[in-house]
């Protein structure tokens, strides 16, 4: 099953009922589409596409914002992830937004329910806009796509950059959003997981080696190291080549049938924040798994619970 949106004539107007026309179980969108999108002037505000709502989901910090405003995709909105979709009062690092944060944040981009919205990220942070997409999806946002190699791939392809400017365009309304529940794991059932008591659930581990078998140096020394028992170890990148694409949906069904992923089963994703196990689920709703939930908590609130012995190896 491929869920890339495929842009399949030269033609300006047939390029343009495609990406009018892509459904919203899609989930990749090309470089070349967006620049079809900008190319054709389809911009009538500024900052809302008649097809698609185009935002830079890199995490905030100082260097992010100022290679935003140097070098952006035309038109593109700067969402500052890390204070307006991020949870600052709980003790979890990178905690899932409420939905208070989720409605006010996409309220002040002028961001409706039904808009195709299109993410993407700077170089080497496609854990940032495939992150955005569990959270939107998770609150009911019907049509999200993540743009394929993000910023990486848009310049390698030649394509024009813009410096990035403040969103001052058109607020929108909403009203409610969806409860996240059904997107996300609780530490309870990755407790009983790891115990043995429930044997329909795979739980995948996206951090990288070290972190994985308990030899991360960057960890602080209070932290626990190693991994869950019994997790199934596909690290995030795994999934991306060096242009931050993903592999083709062939590509992701071997490395997830050599792991023996099951897809009847419930699988379960984590890294070390929630972050880098978002890329895991992007690439497990590509291949078309159905039962697909994001642990946010991850390690940091695993290995501060009283759950079973951790493995350690070398």
């Amino acid at each position: 099953m491929n869920f890339i949106i495929h842009y399949l004539s030269p033609q300006r107007a047939r390029a343009r009922q495609g990406l009018v026309n892509s459904a919203s179980r899609l989930y990749r969108i090309t470089t070349f589409q967006i620049l079809i999108c900008i190319s054709l002037g389809i911009c009538l505000n500024p900052y809302h596409y008649q097809d698609i709502k185009l935002l830079d989901c890199t995490m905030e910090d100082e260097s992010h914002h100022v290679d935003f405003v140097t070098k952006s995709i035309l038109h593109a909105i700067y969402l500052n992830t890390s204070f307006s979709l991020t949870n600052l009062e709980t003790d979890l690092i990178h905690a899932y937004p409420t939905k208070e944060q989720v409605i006010n944040t996409m309220q002040n981009f002028g961001v409706h329910l039904d808009d195709k919205i299109v993410l993407y990220s700077q170089p080497n942070f496609v854990k940032h806009s495939t992150r955005v997409f569990h959270i939107l999806k998770a609150y009911g946002f019907t049509d999200v796509t993540v743009l394929d190699g993000g910023l990486l791939k848009y310049i390698q392809d030649g394509y024009p950059t813009a410096p990035g400017v403040g969103y001052t365009g058109p607020v929108s309304q909403i009203e409610d959003l969806d409860n996240p529940f059904l997107y996300l794991a609780q530490m309870k059932e990755v407790i009983e997981f790891a115990e043995g008591k429930n044997p329909n659930i795979q739980l995948i581990d996206a951090r990288d080696d070290e972190e994985y078998y308990g030899n991360d140096p960057h960890l602080p020394s209070y932290i626990r190291q190693g991994h869950v028992p019994g997790s199934i170890h596909i690290p995030s990148e795994e999934f991306l080549n060096p242009d931050d694409t993903f592999l083709k949906p062939p590509e992701i069904q071997k490395i997830l049938e050599s792991k023996g992923v099951d897809r009847n089963k419930d699988i379960i994703v984590m890294c070390r924040t929630g972050l880098k196990a978002t890329v895991n689920y992007f690439a497990l709703k590509m291949v078309g798994y159905p039962n697909v939930r994001l642990y946010d908590g991850s390690w940091v609130e695993y290995e501060d619970s009283n759950g079973p012995a951790v493995y350690f190896e070398s």
